[in-house]
């Protein structure tokens, strides 16, 4: 079994797309636009909520200050409204933690509202690391959080692994030589990456996992 998996959130241990869309749609709405289409919003999640507000807001010329603080307001307030944990993600990480595997969330999402979902959706406890996108780590796809977590273990790359649903998380994973698989259940897309498995559910990333 891997000593260390790291795991992305959004669209890899969660579904968030109708509490995001929710949050954005508020955000303009109170700013005088009208609302986007989920499936729209969604294209724009995966390199952190300044990002995502910055595309939510570039048909118009609307102050992103203002924008990004109503639309973290709204989204806190409401984060589990809707968001729930893709199915066999809490067998499977409860499986993953008693394997003596050490496992990690890598989320270019704000630490608040990282820590705040894995609480209330209680996976909290099987993590011994969770950095967000504004801890003192550059954004996925840079590997940093990555490295960060090889060297503080002190583990070797074939003990390492990240599991994500996006570009953005293959990318890390591969400038930091860890072995990557991509979950195709979830919103993001693989783009050029090569994943080295691909998993159509949580169900087979433990698979995977377990023949190492």
């Amino acid at each position: 079994m891997p000593k260390l998996i790291v795991f992305d959130l959004d669209g890899t241990l969660i579904d968030s797309r109708l509490d995001l869309a929710g949050a954005v749609n508020y955000m303009r709405g109170s700013m005088g636009l009208e609302p986007l289409d989920t499936a729209r919003i969604v294209r724009f999640v995966g390199s952190g909520a300044a990002a995502l507000v910055r595309r939510a807001i570039a048909d118009s010329e609307i102050d992103f200050d203002e924008a990004y603080k109503r639309m973290r307001t709204f989204y806190f307030d409401h984060i589990t409204d809707t968001t729930v944990l893709y199915p066999g993600v809490p067998a499977g990480l409860k499986q993953l933690n008693e394997s003596g595997a050490r496992l990690a969330v890598v989320t270019n999402k704000p630490g608040a509202e990282t820590e705040k979902i894995l609480t209330q959706l209680e996976v909290k406890t099987y993590f011994s690391d969770i950095i967000g996108g504004d801890a003192d780590f550059p954004l996925k796809p840079e590997p940093d959080a990555l490295l960060f977590l090889k060297k503080k273990y002190a583990l070797t790359d074939r003990d390492c692994w990240m599991v994500g649903d996006h570009h953005t998380d293959l990318e890390s994973g591969r400038k930091a030589n860890f072995r990557r698989i991509f979950v195709t259940y979830g919103f993001g897309e693989k783009g050029e990456e090569t994943p080295d498995y691909t998993a159509d559910n949580f169900s087979d990333v433990n698979l995977i996992l377990s023949g190492f």
